[in-house]
């Protein structure tokens, strides 16, 4: 509001702070909604006690992550914690720097918060969002940072974030005069505690709103300069202001039935911008033939020729204030019918299409200047934060589309079902796809109508560790698309299976050595699970172990037979694969097998045949069992013998000559 300031009468909700309210069925509570719910409310006395709130902001912490809303009353700005949305924590107020005013205006960067307002002499207000982290007792009452005086007033201000320049609008100097007669007054914020005048532009006159651009669009003209789109009043104009000592007026446009061109936003393909006209709907409209709330469309693409398209007109006559665009969609603060989200996936085609909102002054939408100033939706967690002038601060929760889950922490995971809700009326029908996740797959999926669909996206075990930022992306048949985020942190992968070294497979172990120790190659875990059974399939385990080390210990005799051990590693992931099954056999034995035994016998394993060979003349052959009962006993005076049609069972056995010769074999 320019010069308008009506006097008027509404009635109060006796609400204090409420909480978690969700939209079923057209209301949250007592506030009429669709597919929006209510996290929190907190009255206005309840943040400050001043006599409005107007415009607000948010912030995250760059170092805690923390989200914080900055809300905008008369009597000076309201912090609030609100990583917790559904429990919000007021922290404290930073004073107006003079007086109480209507109204006032803020935005803010990495880390400093910036305000003015229409408050005679008050300047633009400086304050370091850092606090915000450091307090313990709320609420508390802050200090300014920094300030600058070379202004009196200003009715809003525009930020740029990468060249540090606040644009303040409608500005006036200590006398109350227009400074730049009320266009751009251009500050130089790069030293935050140090801001002077960069420069202005006045050949247009009185700048009511503007939307500041380093401009990336599609006008080859303008890649990389500065750009303006001033909302006047009695235009819209674009302004060159990347010479900030001789900012050059581009364009201006006027539009059929223009009440007051008061702010407005660009679109996510960068060719159209969607303005709010604050006084069409009271200026014309009338009781005979009332005007819906109007948005209007432009298209930019050429900036030294920009096109009118025509407007979106809602069904109700209330009054539009601010709007913001995130993706495709459009968040309006259209004073008394609340929080509207109007889906511009068709912009392009001149189409606005509402799918959602939440009126925060129930009782009517007629077109007068109270209920909700402004909101807010980029903050990460996806809420939405509104002020309602009279009311207080909402916290809302769009549920237009969204995915129940976003953000996942996988290890060794190659598939997950990423749940999708789609509850407004989109431009159907929609197909499904995922990009930004290499080898992420996903059959073709196509949605015709709201619902919840459960998306599988696969092939992800084999991403290396590190953090993916994808989309899960909804195509029209236009060629435009709808975003969710799908954001992966992939920390590692499982360890190999690892492989046993000793005892030798197939070995042989004493029946009288105290323990049994089992080693392995080692590989890329934490732990080792060791298990020793009687049978391959590990059904009779005997026992299970869990190791740090690449070795296990199994402290006491095992009876004379024939065991199998396995071995599979342990990290974070998860678990590899169970090592081949190992096997060895515990045997009697009265003496070590000769390392260079002149006795040889062959195959091994042995099946029905044997064939023994030494030196010298064989002499007594005794070949016994794993029991040390005898199964053979013959003399020979050759050097060798062969043994056929042996029917012996499956086992280990122990050849011994009269010389002390011996060698184990296994059938």
């Amino acid at each position: 509001m320019k010069f308008f300031l009506l006097v008027f009468s509404i009635i109060l909700i006796g609400l204090s702070t409420s909480a978690q309210t969700p939209c079923v069925d057209g209301m949250a509570g007592n506030y009429p909604c669709e597919n929006v719910d209510l996290l929190a409310f907190i009255p206005l006395e309840d943040i400050g006690d001043g006599d409005n709130t107007n415009d607000i902001w948010g912030w995250v912490s760059p170092l805690t992550g923390r989200e914080y809303a900055l809300v905008g009353c008369s009597n000076g700005t309201a912090f609030l914690d609100i990583s917790d949305p559904v429990a919000p924590i007021y922290l404290g107020i930073l004073p107006t720097h003079t007086q109480e005013n209507l109204w006032r205006d803020l935005e803010s960067d990495e880390r400093y918060c910036y305000i003015g307002s229409e408050a005679p002499d008050h300047g633009l207000q400086i304050f370091d969002l850092y606090q915000l982290d450091l307090v313990s007792n709320p609420p508390v009452e802050f200090e300014e940072t920094s300030h600058f005086a070379g202004f009196g007033s200003s009715h809003t201000i525009a930020l740029d974030t990468i060249n540090d320049y606040v644009y303040c609008n409608g500005s006036r100097n200590l006398d109350g005069e227009f400074v730049y007669d009320g266009g751009l007054y251009i500050v130089d914020v790069s030293d935050p505690l140090n801001p002077f005048l960069a420069g202005g532009f006045s050949e247009d006159g009185y700048t009511h709103d503007c939307f500041v651009w380093n401009y990336d669009g599609p006008d080859a003209d303008y890649q990389g300069k500065q750009m303006v789109l001033a909302c006047n009043g009695e235009s819209l104009t674009v302004v060159d202001c990347t010479d900030k000592l001789d900012c050059q007026m581009i364009t201006t446009l006027v539009y059929p039935d223009l009440g007051y061109v008061h702010q407005g936003w660009i679109t996510k393909d960068k060719k159209h911008f969607l303005l709010d006209d604050e006084l069409d709907e009271v200026a014309l409209g009338n009781d005979l033939l009332p005007y819906g709330t109007r948005t209007h469309i432009f298209n930019i693409e050429d900036l030294d020729n920009v096109v009118y398209m025509g407007y979106y007109e809602n069904d109700n006559i209330s009054i539009d204030h601010n709007l913001y665009v995130k993706d495709q969609f459009v968040y309006q603060s259209n004073y008394r019918s609340g929080v509207r989200i109007v889906d511009a996936v068709k912009v392009s085609e001149g189409i606005l299409k509402e799918v959602g909102y939440f009126d925060l002054f129930p009782q009517n939408d007629n077109a007068q200047f109270s209920g909700t100033w402004s909101n807010f939706p980029y903050l990460p967690s996806g809420v939405n934060i509104a002020t309602s002038m009279y009311e207080g601060f909402f916290i809302l929760q769009p549920r237009v589309l969204y995915a129940e889950q976003t953000d996942w922490d996988l290890c060794l995971v190659d598939q997950i079902q990423y749940t999708m809700v789609v509850n407004g009326d989109l431009a159907f029908p929609l197909v499904a796809s995922v990009s930004g996740i290499p080898g992420a797959l996903l059959a073709s999926v196509t949605i015709t109508e709201p619902g919840t669909y459960n998306l599988l996206i696969s092939g992800l075990s084999t991403l290396p560790s590190g953090e993916y930022a994808g989309k899960v992306k909804l195509s029209t048949n236009f060629g435009e698309q709808y975003e969710l985020d799908l954001n992966l942190s992939i920390n590692g992968s499982s360890p190999a299976a690892p492989a046993i070294t000793s005892p030798l497979n197939s070995g042989f172990v004493n029946v009288n050595d105290p323990a049994i120790v089992i080693s392995w190659e080692g590989s890329s875990a934490l732990q080792y699970e060791v298990e020793l059974a009687t049978d391959a399939a590990f059904t009779s385990i005997i026992e299970a172990q869990i190791v740090g080390t690449t070795n296990a210990v199994f402290n006491y005799n095992l009876p004379l037979g024939e065991y199998y051990v396995r071995v599979r590693a342990l990290n974070d992931c998860g678990q590899s694969a169970w090592s081949n099954a190992h096997t060895f056999s515990v045997v009697n034995v009265a003496v070590s097998e000769p390392t260079t035994s002149v006795l040889a016998a062959w195959p091994n394993p042995f099946t029905n045949e044997l064939e023994i060979r030494a030196n010298g003349p064989l002499g007594q052959v005794r070949i016994t069992n794993a029991l040390g009962q005898v199964v053979f006993n013959q003399f020979t005076a050759s050097s060798s013998m062969r043994l056929n049609e042996l029917q012996w069972p499956v086992g280990v056995y122990l050849i011994q000559t009269h010389q002390g010769d011996q060698r184990m074999m296994r059938k």
